[in-house]
């Protein structure tokens, strides 16, 4: 459970999940489905039960879809290629949407309630369809960047990582102060760099981060968990390493949720 990408990604859907925007979207396409009755669903249950079988294949698939995607993005997926990308997420993605429909018709329906071949064309389907939204996600993000300069920023490597060899260029994790040097960290190493913090601070860029110590800086999302040491509270990074929080950014690390 501890491990860097299932953190991240249990982090990200729990984010994505609490959205009141995704639950309405979720919402919408089960009444639409659920007062419709497509494949033949209309005939075989009341309304009632209809609406809450069409809910949980809604929920059920797209959060498991939403999960698998997302696990593998943060196994480091989002150096491809784009189209590897929409090919390596979208194929987890498809199988887990056909594993949820094939166990809820088999609670609601009965254990044969689907054949092989029905199967089969369900799965083919999944995949297709989850390629798509994946791959019209990626280009609506696309053209998003292109039109707002703000969120193009957001994709551009901060700054900081320019002053460190290319083996070590990676995503940006902490910043630590070592004698008159910050040691850059990221998912691929680290290099030591001849500057102050506060300076090596401000060229993080658009990484959402923030400083937990007068001699460390964290990115939020490379936190995988919090706990005490010695009575203090130190936060462990996705690569394993551990800093300590002082006591003067004890309240800013807690408004930034890192503490649960």
């Amino acid at each position: 459970m501890n491990g860097t990408p299932l953190q991240l990604t249990l982090r990200e859907t729990r984010r994505h999940f609490s959205d009141p925007r995704t639950l309405a979207g979720m919402g919408i396409v089960a009444l639409v489905l659920g007062m419709s009755g497509p494949f033949g669903t209309f005939a075989k249950l009341p309304l009632l039960p209809l609406l809450a079988y069409w809910a949980a294949i809604v929920v059920l698939t797209y959060a498991g879809g939403f999960l698998a995607a997302a696990y593998i993005e943060h196994r480091g997926v989002r150096r491809l290629p784009r189209w590897a990308r929409i090919v390596v997420t979208g194929l987890p993605s498809g199988v887990v949407a056909t594993i949820a429909v094939v166990a809820i018709n088999a609670v609601t329906f009965g254990p044969g309630a689907m054949n092989p071949g029905e199967i089969g064309i369900l799965f083919l389907n999944s995949i297709l369809v989850a390629l798509a939204v994946i791959a019209i996600s990626m280009l609506i993000a696309s053209a998003i960047r292109a039109r707002n300069p703000a969120m193009a920023a957001t994709a551009t490597p901060p700054a900081i990582l320019a002053r460190i060899p290319l083996p070590q260029r990676g995503t940006l994790l902490a910043l630590s102060v070592e004698d008159h040097y910050v040691d850059v960290i990221t998912d691929r190493g680290k290099s030591l760099v001849l500057m102050r913090l506060a300076d090596a601070m401000r060229e993080t860029g658009s990484v959402e981060g923030l400083q937990i110590h007068r001699s460390h800086w964290v990115a939020r999302a490379a936190v995988v968990r919090a706990h005490k040491s010695a009575g203090k509270l130190v936060l462990e990074l996705s690569n394993g390493l551990k800093l300590p929080v002082s006591r003067g950014f004890l309240a800013e690390v807690r408004a930034a949720g890192l503490t649960m």
